[in-house]
């Protein structure tokens, strides 16, 4: 949103016509990676999206694509032909310009042929913490003191306020001003951190390119430095975009984080950080890069790219000087030498900040009573924890081996969880999901309560996983070291020679979400009964165990860290699984009971997990066991690909329930088993009239909640036989 907010102050930025305003536009492919695919915005008598489809006509099929404002009529045309799956856009005065009737007319026509079209469009405005924003700025080596406010521009609030009803925001008018606020403030901080130094207004063109490459180096996971890289067509779009960071898939919490050498104690982050350079090569729309096309970059590239740049016929280069570390005249030599080579200097600024504890800080916590929360747990975080409650399940391990928890879940969104299982008396945790599900697990990614065994490793590989992510501890339980060295040593090997993603994972939370998580519970009761989460860190351990999980690099600071993490994760987990409901409701055959029964303790504290990953405050889960098995799991959230940023919490009514989807819906739609008859579901609320009609259509034999403080108002007239609401 940022980058095509930028777009439109391009220099050559124009209107297509006196009819229209000016746009910027950004397309993203819907995937994992979420590739830039080009940057445009309208010129020459073109609208922006014209101008792709002009010089990549292929390019939008699937793709999300962001836009500073409003697509027009004619655009929504060329989207839909162009096969895209979403668009998104700022509430801003639309591009159709003119009468409010003629406007409110271009909108309802555009929005009638997405609708009929299937493609989602709403309004989205970002959500960034402003805390988070200063950091960046650090990253990308701005300088300057943070001493000066900000104020959304009155005419911005007023033209935003205009178009609330066009654009169906406005019951939540509060809210989206603070979030338009917040979200101008981090542009406005982004933008100051690249003002460089000026040469000639001609050269605008390349400070704006250069300007693009600051907000990208934001997105860098590289813990020391964000550079960010565009690769610019004299056509008038950007063919390329990247920044530096970890490879795809790699849990890079679990990679070296400091040190560009190869250090005495641990391995340096360089082997294992891709540069800005080689990524913008590597996802480039446009194969052929003709002489005039331009690269820029906010630092000189190093000589491994040079030689890349050079073997795709790279001529043009424009570059931010280091400040902090000059260039030595051999690297400057090499880069006169082999092409055109520009730099610019940048400015020492005045960035724009809020004093802390300003009122002005308001709408950038990203979670609380006058917006919508975010979940407390990303998916990751909750399959780890969800494979760690598996090992509280009733059932006995096999000799020599722990019990071990596994989740099962699709590598694309939403990241379907297809299965739940943990090892029997007969059987590891692997073979159980696999035998249940044979053909489920190809492609999926991989949690589990333990490093899988070498027995374990060979099946996972067979079954063509994607990614194994495990808490850091043995699943075996032998005794003799050497032996466990030694299958831990082959299952590293297994992982490596099929090329499949292994490591370690250990959520990490910060203190606003560890405190959300810990107050979240606050009415459950304690459960005693839930086994303690060991882990090789609770003795003393030395350098070969940390070489097994591939945690070597980490030095003794980091080491401190790591374990800081560790009990803030155990923390949390204990308060999310720690409720024991005794008092529950049973729904079976249209007749309501009132029972005391801890057989399904584990299965509402599964419950209680999947609950913490709602869109929203009063959160749902859900299962459904099928013969002893979990066949479905859901919670209550909003509709698949939704953007919530502006399903908000409105001061005179009630949480906007109309957008969300039950956590009983949910594992429905969701299930692995289609074949529901005679399964048991289990929720932590009492479900609403419209999924009892689910649930009777898929002749499902028990409901099963607990009688909570929230759900005693509906339980008793459950319990005394009325039809639940």
């Amino acid at each position: 949103m940022f980058l095509a907010r930028l777009m439109e102050e391009s220099p050559d930025c124009h209107a297509p016509s006196d009819q229209f305003n000016k746009i910027g536009m950004v397309i993203c492919e819907s995937d994992k990676v979420h590739k830039i695919v080009a940057m445009s915005f309208s010129k020459s008598g073109l609208h922006a999206v014209q101008q792709i489809i002009r010089c990549l006509p292929s390019s939008l099929r699937g793709c999300t694509v962001y836009f500073s404002r409003k697509p027009c009529t004619t655009c929504a045309t060329f989207l839909i032909q162009g096969s895209v799956s979403s668009v998104y856009y700022w509430p801003v005065a639309p591009e159709k310009k003119g009468d409010d009737s003629v406007v409110k007319e271009d909108i309802q026509r555009s929005d009638h042929m997405f609708l009929r079209s299937h493609i989602s469009s709403s309004v989205l405005l970002p959500m960034t913490s402003f805390e988070t924003v200063k950091m960046i700025a650090k990253k990308i080596r701005c300088n300057g003191q943070l001493n000066s406010n900000f104020k959304l521009l009155d005419y911005q609030t007023e033209e935003f306020e205009k178009y609330f009803s066009l654009f169906n925001i406005h019951s939540c008018k509060d809210t989206c001003v603070k979030r338009m606020e917040n979200a101008f403030r981090c542009y406005d901080f982004l933008l100051k951190c690249s003002q460089l130094e000026k040469k000639d207004p001609k050269e605008d063109v390349h400070r704006h390119a250069l300007q693009l490459c600051y907000f990208l180096a934001a997105r860098s996971d590289d813990p020391n430095r964000g550079i960010g890289c565009t690769l610019y067509s004299q056509d008038g779009y950007f063919f390329g975009a990247g920044y530096n960071g970890y490879p795809i898939g790699i849990l890079y919490a679990n990679l070296p984080c400091t040190g560009r050498k190869k250090q005495k104690t641990g391995l340096a982050k360089r082997d294992f950080v891709l540069h800005a350079e080689a990524n913008v090569l590597l996802y480039r729309s446009k194969t052929k890069i003709e002489e005039s096309d331009v690269l820029y970059c906010i630092k000189p590239p190093c000589h491994d790219c040079q030689n890349l740049l050079k073997d795709v016929k790279v001529k043009i280069i424009h570059c931010v000087k280091e400040s902090s570390k000059p260039n030595t005249e051999d690297h400057l030599d090499d880069l006169k030498k082999n092409f055109d080579y520009h730099e610019w200097e940048q400015y020492k600024t005045q960035l724009m900040a809020v004093p802390s504890g300003s009122e002005d800080t308001r709408g950038t916590e990203g979670m609380n009573d006058e917006g919508s929360p975010v979940p407390h747990l990303k998916k990751e975080d909750l399959c780890i924890f969800l494979a760690l409650h598996m090992e509280n399940s009733p059932s006995e391990s096999q000799k020599h081996y722990c019990k071990t928890g596994i989740v099962v879940c699709e590598a694309s969104k939403p990241k379907r969880i297809i299965a739940l299982g943990c090892s029997t008396e007969e059987l590891h945790a692997v073979p159980v999901v696999l035998l249940r599900f044979p053909n489920e697990l190809k492609g999926c990614e991989v949690y589990m309560s333990r490093m899988p065994c070498n027995y374990c490793a060979k099946l996972l590989v067979q079954a063509q996983v994607s990614q194994v992510y495990y808490w850091p501890m043995f699943e075996s339980e032998t005794s003799e070291n050497n032996s466990k060295d030694h299958l831990v040593k082959h299952a590293n090997t297994i992982f490596t020679e099929s090329y499949v993603v292994a490591a370690v994972y250990v959520p990490t939370m910060d203190n606003r979400r560890k405190m959300q998580i810990l107050n979240s519970n606050k009415r459950a009761f304690s459960n005693d009964d839930l086994i303690p989460i060991a882990s090789i860190f609770d003795e003393k351990i030395g350098v070969d165990v940390l070489k097994q999980f591939n945690l070597e690099h980490l030095k003794e600071n980091q080491l401190e860290k790591y374990k800081e993490n560790l009990t803030t994760a155990k923390i949390c987990f204990k308060t999310l699984a720690s409720c024991r409901d005794e008092k529950i409701i049973i729904l079976e055959e249209k007749e309501s009971t009132l029972k005391n029964n801890s057989k399904y303790t584990h299965a509402l504290q599964l419950c209680d997990l999947l609950a913490s990953r709602s869109d929203n405050n009063n959160g749902v889960g859900t299962v459904i066991y099928k013969e002893d098995n979990i066949v479905a799991l859901g919670y209550s959230g909003y509709p698949k690909g939704a953007m919530n940023s502006l399903f908000c919490k409105k001061a005179d009514v009630d949480f906007d329930q109309h957008a969300i989807v039950c956590a009983e819906a949910n594992a429905i739609i969701m299930s692995s088993e289609r074949d529901l008859c005679n399964a048991e579901l289990i929720t932590t609320r009492e479900p609403c009239h419209d999924c009892l009609k689910l649930i009777r259509a898929k002749n499902i034999a028990k409901v099963i909640w607990p009688l909570r403080d929230r759900n005693i108002e509906g339980c008793s007239a459950a319990a005394a036989g009325g039809e639940p609401a």
